[in-house]
Parts: C-alpha cells; structure tokens; sequence
C-alpha cells in the first residue's frame, strides 16, 4: 500500500486504455492519472483527502437518469472544482452527464 500525502490508502490500479498510470485512494475514492507512478502520486498528494464527499459522490455517480448539480454550479457545467476537498472535475459527457476526475 502507497501513501500521497493526506491520502494513507494509494494502489496502483496499473495503466488505463492511454497508457496512463492509475493510483486510486481506497478512502476518499479518489483516482488520478500520470505518465508514471511517481508523477501520480505528487498530482494525488496535491489534493486533500476527504473521505464520503458528498459532492464529488453525486458527480461520480451521475448519469443522464440522475444529473448531478455540483454545488455551486449547473449539470451543463463543463468543469468543477469541489470547495470542500479541492478535487477537480471535467463533465466529458454532457448529453448523458458523465463526470470525470481530472
């Protein structure tokens, strides 16, 4: 088990479909990506671990059945910034309201 900063539960999920390093926090459910390990744990450890969000919660579970509205924001907003954590989001998908970390 990894360590990034705040976040005391890292893995290293292996590469995704472009080749990028995955390390994911077992306790705030936080997932970044990177050309390497080492580059994905410096850009996890920038960010602060908040486990059970509520807001990035939403925004990881919406769908087009269940839009999430990041608070202080709208559903067709194109990007987020969660005021309680810090975590930054990216809606790759605004007909079906999918929501990705970035």
């Amino acid at each position: 088990m990894l360590q990034a900063g705040e976040h005391k539960r890292v893995a290293n999920q292996g590469r995704d479909i472009n080749g990028l390093t995955m390390v994911h926090c077992s306790d705030c459910d936080s997932t970044t990506r990177d050309v390497d390990e080492e580059a994905a744990i410096k850009k996890m450890a920038a960010d602060r671990c908040v486990p059970n969000c509520e807001n990035c919660k939403r925004l990881r579970s919406s769908y087009d059945g269940a839009p999430a509205v990041p608070e202080g924001g709208s559903c067709n907003d194109s990007h987020h910034t969660c005021p309680h954590c810090g975590k930054h989001w990216w809606q790759f998908n605004k007909h079906f309201h999918l929501w990705g970390q970035v």
